[in-house]
């Protein structure tokens, strides 16, 4: 096998490897309003936008699985599903597949949300205190033409 075409192959193989790797993309970060302390997230009446996609990569998690927390359920809801994407390097991966978590903003009103991992995160325990990554989200009315 000519060289050059060797190191090509090894190159393809590095990069296919890499792209099983764990990973996360906290699509939250993107809807924050600029500038806010606390971060707050502003969303209309059944508004659904992608807030973490998780890809179970090599080596794994090791204990610590991302995750995201609403408050109020009522208020707004995060449903997570298994998915792959089919574009190289992206979360979840091509290989190992992954999650990918949807915030739907279901009624009027304000709720906190929590990042974390998802092994500790529970509603029973939805206090600052004890879940540092905190959101404050606003849920208004559509607005009509």
């Amino acid at each position: 096998m000519p060289q050059p075409l060797r190191h090509v192959l090894i190159l393809l193989t590095v990069l296919t490897l890499i792209s099983g790797c764990a990973g996360t993309r906290n699509s939250y970060e993107q809807l924050i309003v600029a500038g806010s302390d606390p971060p707050i997230i502003r969303m209309q009446v059944n508004d659904d936008v992608e807030v973490l996609a998780i890809g179970d990569g090599f080596p794994g998690w090791w204990g610590y699985y991302p995750a995201m927390l609403s408050c109020d359920p009522e208020i707004a809801e995060i449903r997570c599903e298994e998915q792959r994407s089919l574009i190289p390097f992206r979360e979840p991966g091509i290989v190992f597949g992954g999650s990918v978590c949807r915030l739907y903003a279901l009624k009027v009103g304000e709720t906190d949300l929590y990042t974390g991992n998802q092994h500790i995160l529970s509603p029973e325990t939805c206090t600052e205190a004890n879940h540092p990554g905190r959101i404050h989200l606003i849920v208004v009315a559509p607005q009509q033409p």
